[in-house]
């Protein structure tokens, strides 16, 4: 057994650490301080990371790759801030009035608040990829997915308290957003036919951001690590989040070629299992109203979510367009405005560069990952969060999006080692041949 394997399997101090942050990373609506809205238990210990990997890491070489890569990542991210807000003022003054503002009582015009509070979720996020690119190996997963049906589980009882009471019985959501009037998780209805069920939104912001941070595990238990039970659990949950971003990943799946990349047949199992049971219970007519009311209204801009997302694109994309030619190359500044996609939200923000740079982060894996199980499962995850995300998710420091960019980094890594190892052994075998 080569050294790589041997470290590879050795569980110290950066495992240990990790399983208790993995329980909680994927929680978003919950705060230890709920005057602070950032501290989230996974923010904090993303935070912490930073101050512990010398302290918790068994290798030098390793604490030296987590605090360049690190370091790597804030260089490039401070040029995209002080390239904006250079851009912003050697540009004609803009008039922010038709966009939408994550702060709109803030009247700087340089150096938003909203700038420096965005800014230190980005740099949770950064240690979150970071830590997991430099230490992650295969025995996390086990750790991953238990916060992941954690909050599968919360959100599958809140369901049913629903059900049974007609009230929300969601009693660990502390995190308000704004002055501390707005909720920090949506509490959501939906009529289907005489029947109203709550949508599944569990320990997260809303049902669509259940759906963006849950997507990613279900398709890595499903198609590489193969497990079932924690899939089906999974797949419910995403189900009664009666979420269109659900659906959105899912087509994209598909498009992808489930069954032909991944040779697994839990998808179209489960898919035709729920086609059956749907027509038994509910009858076609049922069937497309469900469908009309979950997806089809929000394409067809009858739905008021799915209209109104398109009219922020529009509007933000016009704003775009009339900005000053630096300001296209570089936005008007990184926090500043927040549309409903992340495709409108980047290019206002940080302009063509930023959109270039934070679109090659998740390119690169698909380019450099090998063409084993886990690499094709990992390059279909990255497409459907990216995707995901530039359709209908604005939201960049989901910790979830971070794990899993991080593990197909540290993929891309062992990959390399490996390479190297082989052709050092090729190296030795041909000099001992040539010695001989």
């Amino acid at each position: 057994m080569t050294n790589f394997s041997l470290h590879q399997r050795a569980i110290n101090s950066t495992d240990r650490y990790f399983y208790i942050w993995a329980i909680f990373l994927p929680i978003n609506s919950y705060v230890l301080l709920p005057s602070i809205q950032g501290t989230t238990i996974g923010f904090l210990m993303a935070f912490l990371s930073i101050i512990l990997s010398p302290l918790l890491a068994k290798y030098v070489k390793d604490v030296l790759r987590f605090f360049y890569t690190l370091a790597a990542i804030l260089m490039i991210y401070l040029f995209v801030i002080l390239t904006s807000q250079l851009s912003l003022a050697f540009s004609p003054t803009i008039d922010f009035s038709n966009v939408i503002l994550i702060d709109p009582d803030d009247s700087k015009y340089l150096f938003k608040s909203s700038l420096f509070t965005q800014s230190l979720y980005m740099v949770a996020a950064f240690a979150t990829f970071t830590y997991v690119r430099v230490f992650y190996k295969e025995n996390w997963n086990k750790y991953i997915f238990i916060g992941g049906a954690i909050l599968a589980i919360y959100g599958l009882y809140e369901v049913l308290f629903f059900m049974i009471t007609g009230t929300s019985g969601d009693f660990l959501t502390n995190r308000t957003f704004g002055d501390g009037n707005v909720r920090g998780s949506a509490f959501q209805k939906m009529q289907l036919g005489g029947l109203t069920i709550m949508r599944l939104k569990s320990l997260t912001g809303e049902p669509s951001m259940y759906a963006f941070t849950i997507i990613p595990f279900f398709a890595y238990a499903a198609f590489y690590l193969k497990w079932k039970k924690t899939s089906v659990l999974l797949l419910i949950s995403l189900c009664l989040s009666t979420s269109s971003t659900f659906i959105v990943g899912l087509i994209i799946m598909l498009v992808l070629g489930i069954r032909k990349v991944m040779r697994s047949y839990m998808a179209i199992y489960l898919a035709l299992w729920g086609i059956i049971l749907a027509f038994i219970f509910m009858g076609p007519a049922k069937i497309y109203e469900t469908a009309s009311a979950i997806f089809l209204d929000k394409i067809m801009m009858k739905d008021i979510s799915g209209s109104v997302r398109i009219t922020n694109f529009l509007n933000h994309m016009d704003f775009y367009g009339d900005l000053p030619f630096l300001n296209k190359l570089f936005g008007v500044g990184f926090g500043y405005i927040r549309s409903t996609d992340m495709f409108s939200t980047l290019f206002v923000n940080t302009g063509f560069v930023g959109f270039l740079i934070f679109s090659g982060l998740f390119a690169y894996p698909l380019i450099k990952l090998g063409k084993d199980k886990q690499a094709k499962v990992l390059k279909l995850i990255l497409l459907t969060i990216y995707l995901s995300m530039m359709i209908a998710v604005p939201e960049y420091s989901y910790l979830s999006t971070w794990l899993f960019l991080g593990i197909a980094y540290n993929k891309i890594y062992r990959e390399k080692l490996q390479r190297q190892a082989i052709l050092k052994e090729r190296r030795i075998a041909l000099r001992e041949k040539q010695a001989v």
